[in-house]
């Protein structure tokens, strides 16, 4: 009896961790693919968190390039790449969504390692536009192999803990490149190439991993207009465009608060940092709680005109907070992040519902790279119009920003009751 008492007190102390696991496991999807994908997000944020914070101090410290150079190459690589998504899209729909998205992983992997030869200005904009274009399409052809393993009920959804995880993993990458900027040497920043480099190589293993996604190769009935289709679908495009006009919500937050914080207001400039720490928090905790209703098209209208309104009241919010008392205006600037990150995650909730739910299924990848082409305002002129309005117009700007968030709020339903009435019928 006595033997029987110990083990049963074993097992209650060994209990805690099981318990803790259990927790745990509650917070990833169930196992099985979507487990797997969210494995694949974190291991790939981690190393896009490395290079994206270190390589423009790398190019201007080690390779010469002015910070100009950086910006413009960046700048051009975005709106480069966007039209680029819809043929890639294309080759995922026909081939199939994970062999697509393994080539273009390894893609990254390859033009990684031609960064670390990059010695001016031409050589950079190739090789940097080549890994900019293999990211983007590489964000097309994971959306398509998302639809196609989780289906209508799941995608939405797992997207949501994708997000999650990437936020988390993208700000523990950024944490490690900090360290390695403050080393300052050649190796230590080509650390962050390679090991941005070994997270794709993990990340297109796993991928492989994942259960295939039949392609519409061979299938003329749903692959006979060449992947054309998509560019004649008017409504579809027209609600990438205004779901696009949320997009410049991430962006003000990102720039636009912590400029306004540091130039106009009388808050302590160190809150510019815990500022983002809220945002990222906000991203990680409640992205899938927000995405919640956005697995249909009526649900996600829904939630595009709460973002549209979060970022609207926003904008005047951040406003208020020049020519007040410091402990006013940090409180203000605080009200303003939580505002912003609310319409950010409804917006990315908006926009996975809506990419999904208006595409046939067949053509998942094609119709993802022209919902993309959205994402061109906020990619090219995002960053000069939540600095210049501001600064120009002080709460003013905040208002013609606020503004053109109206104006997406207008459009928001007709464009998407105009879509569902001309959607292709899925084969």
């Amino acid at each position: 009896m006595g033997d029987v008492l110990t083990v049963t007190k074993e097992n209650e102390a060994a209990s805690p961790p099981s318990s803790l696991r259990d927790r745990l496991s509650r917070l990833l999807p169930p196992a099985g693919p979507g487990r797997l994908l969210v494995v694949c997000s974190a291991v790939s944020s981690v190393g896009n968190g490395l290079y994206l914070s270190g390589s423009a101090v790398y190019f201007i410290r080690e390779v010469g390039l002015s910070s100009s150079q950086v910006g413009i190459g960046l700048s051009l690589i975005g709106l480069a790449s966007l039209p680029i998504n819809v043929p890639l899209g294309h080759l995922a729909d026909r081939f199939g969504p994970r062999e697509v998205t393994v080539a273009l992983t390894l893609a990254k992997v390859v033009a990684l390692g031609l960064v670390t030869l990059v010695a001016n200005f031409p050589a950079y904009l190739l090789v940097v536009g080549l890994l900019g274009i293999a990211d983007s399409g590489g964000q097309v052809s994971r959306g398509a192999l998302i639809s196609g393993l989780m289906g209508r009920e799941g995608r939405v959804k797992l997207s949501a803990y994708l997000r999650s995880v990437f936020n988390a993993g993208f700000t523990l990458g950024v944490l490690a490149a900090g360290v390695v900027i403050a080393i300052d040497t050649r190796p230590a920043y080509l650390s962050l190439m390679w090991g941005n480099a070994l997270a794709m190589l993990v990340a297109a293993a796993l991928y492989l991993r994942l259960p295939r996604v039949p392609g519409t190769r061979g299938d003329k009935a749903r692959d006979g207009d060449g992947g054309w289709l998509s560019l004649r679908d008017w409504p579809y495009l027209a609600v990438a465009q205004v779901a696009g006009i949320a997009r410049l919500g991430p962006v003000l937050a990102a720039v636009g608060l912590p400029v306004w914080l540091v130039t106009q207001t009388e808050a302590p400039r160190a809150l510019a940092a815990w500022l983002m720490a809220i945002n990222t928090l906000m991203v990680v905790f409640l992205q899938v709680r927000a995405a919640r209703g956005a697995d249909t098209v009526a649900g996600a209208a829904r939630l595009q005109r709460w973002t549209f309104l979060g970022l609207a009241a926003a904008c005047v919010i951040t406003g208020l907070a020049a020519g007040v008392p410091a402990v006013t205006a940090t409180v203000i600037m605080v009200v303003a992040m939580v505002v912003f990150s609310l319409g950010e995650i409804w917006g990315e909730g908006a926009r996975w519902g809506l990419r999904y739910e208006l595409a046939p299924d067949h053509a998942q990848g094609r119709y993802g790279g022209l919902f993309s082409t959205g994402d061109a305002l906020a990619a090219v002129a995002g960053p000069t119009l939540v600095t210049l309005l501001p600064e120009r117009f002080g709460l003013g700007g905040w208002a013609v920003l606020a503004v053109l968030f109206a104006a997406g709020l207008l459009l928001s339903g007709p464009v998407i009751r105009w879509a569902e009435r001309t959607r292709p019928v899925a084969a």
